[in-house]
């Protein structure tokens, strides 16, 4: 599709999060490093580009992740 076919866009932060918006139809127009101080984090912006409503897959937060992260380690 083109780029010009966008309807939405999403910028995410992780593979595992690109992972979810890809597999829910969305697709990757751009990616790049942002840097902060003395660390590197990658960013991608995800493009909706189909005629149906914009599906939005379901990601848990920061502390959510963090949080079973840390029972797995118990």
């Amino acid at each position: 599709m083109k780029l010009e076919d966008t309807k939405l866009t999403a910028e995410v932060t992780t593979t595992r999060e690109l992972n979810k918006y890809l597999g829910a139809g969305w697709v990757l127009i751009l990616s790049y490093v942002k840097h902060l101080s003395d660390s590197q984090q990658s960013r991608f912006i995800v493009a909706w580009q189909n005629e149906q409503e914009a599906v939005f897959p379901e990601l848990l937060d920061e502390w959510e992740l963090h949080e079973i992260e840390r029972q797995m380690n118990l």
